[in-house]
């Protein structure tokens, strides 16, 4: 902590020392429990998935193309879910 003033450096850390704790808990430290990648071992395969999902949205933003039809379907089977890419 006293090396760095990079905010970053310092969260990437902090990750690592308490773990990423809940999306949408209030849990602030911990394990997550996702089903496919591990937030701190796939760093650069999420940041690439964001930028596809990114990238797919400025394609078809409201998801109406048949092409959409899977995604639509998997947000649609959740509910009263939260909205993921409004916060980030």
């Amino acid at each position: 902590m006293v090396r760095t003033t990079d905010g970053f450096e310092i969260a990437k850390v902090d990750l690592e020392l308490r773990g990423p704790g809940e999306l949408d808990g209030t849990k602030q430290s911990g394990i997550l429990d996702l089903k496919l990648s591990d937030i701190r071992k796939d760093e650069a395969i999420l940041i690439a998935a964001r930028a596809e999902a990114e990238s797919w949205l400025d394609f078809d933003e409201l998801l109406t193309l048949p092409e959409s039809a899977p995604i639509r379907y998997e947000l649609q089977k959740t509910p009263n879910r939260t909205i993921w890419s409004k916060i980030s």
